[in-house]
């Protein structure tokens, strides 16, 4: 898979009829659903899909983002819930192209 964005995690919360979103900022690239959000998880690389994105541009500033993760483990989302980022950086993969195959 070919990175394609970089992002810059800041919060983490659940939304009811949603799942699991990351808020954080862009700092390369583009976010689009179908993609994998690829990050450092209290020690252990995890790897998952993005379902949903919206974007926020605040003037002159890198824009703001609000990323749905694809449904994981109740476990899995009750840790990331309560998990504390700080700024923790991840990489945005384009997800597999198979019309080219």
């Amino acid at each position: 898979m070919k990175q394609v964005a970089e992002f810059q995690i800041h919060d983490t919360f659940k939304i009811t009829g949603v799942g699991l979103v990351f808020a954080g900022i862009v700092l390369t690239g583009e976010l689009r659903s179908g993609d994998f959000i690829r990050f450092d998880f209290n020690g252990v690389i995890l790897k998952c899909k993005i379902k949903g994105v919206h974007l926020m541009r605040v003037t002159d500033a890198k824009p703001n983002a609000g990323m749905a993760i694809e449904s994981l483990n109740n476990q899995e989302i009750d840790d990331l819930r309560s998990w504390k980022p700080n700024q923790v950086m991840a990489e945005i993969y384009a997800k597999p192209d198979f019309t080219n195959s």
